[in-house]
């Protein structure tokens, strides 16, 4: 009786000593691990983004189109004096050119696809000006290019004026003559000047040949 309570209290003893081993192990491969990981790294998974919000209470999807399988939205406030654009599900860019006290229309968002596909949103200003920034997109990523461009005459746009798959920024401008932007707001050069907007190539939507602009621009 004896002998096996002695075998029976070895026995506890051994596994007592391999769980202790086991809860060690773990212990300094848990310790190893939080050591090895960025301070502060979540261990959670994203929280989805709530309802877009505008300065101007509710806000309304002015216009919205698709680029290959990517829904675009444009967002405005009651006013039409803040918004922003929508890709996807959940990549927002703020439009910059309401701040110039630019107003939305629902002809605000101009889409062209192409090797580098592009989005503008422009918007009026001073009677028959307009201001328009564009978002370019490329393999699915989107950014803001930062720039804004002035047209005078009443129409912006974009276009593929030199052939090559990517849009530049027409601007028409009174006088009358056309003026050409790359995205990254260098001046390619301007058409000759008209005395009547739709004497313009390819008006109503304006579209130079590149051979038909020269610097410097009037």
């Amino acid at each position: 009786m004896g002998r096996g309570r002695s075998v029976l209290l070895t026995v506890l003893l051994s596994l007592l000593v391999a769980a202790g081993a086991v809860g060690a192990s773990a212990y300094l491969r848990i310790k190893r691990e939080a050591a090895a990981a960025p301070p502060n790294t979540p261990t959670t998974s994203a929280v989805p983004q709530g309802p877009v919000t505008c300065r101007v209470e509710p806000c309304s999807v002015m216009l919205a189109t698709i680029i290959g399988s990517t829904k675009i939205e444009l967002i405005a406030d009651a006013g039409a004096r803040s918004g922003r654009l929508r890709i996807g599900d959940d990549r927002l860019i703020e439009a910059t050119i309401t701040g110039r006290g630019a107003v939305l229309t629902p002809k605000s968002l101009h889409c062209t696809v192409g090797t580098l596909s592009a989005c503008m949103i422009r918007g009026d200003v001073d009677g028959n000006a307009m201001i328009g920034e564009v978002v370019v997109g490329r393999s699915g990523k989107w950014s803001a290019t930062g720039q804004q461009y002035l047209a005078t005459g009443g129409y912006l746009s974009l276009a593929n004026v030199r052939g090559d798959g990517a849009p530049e920024v027409v601007a028409v401008q009174r006088g009358y003559f056309a003026q050409v932007f790359t995205l990254d707001g260098a001046e390619i050069g301007c058409t000759a000047v008209v005395n009547k907007p739709d004497k313009l190539p390819g008006w109503p939507t304006v579209h130079p040949a590149d051979n038909q602009l020269r610097k410097p621009c009037p």
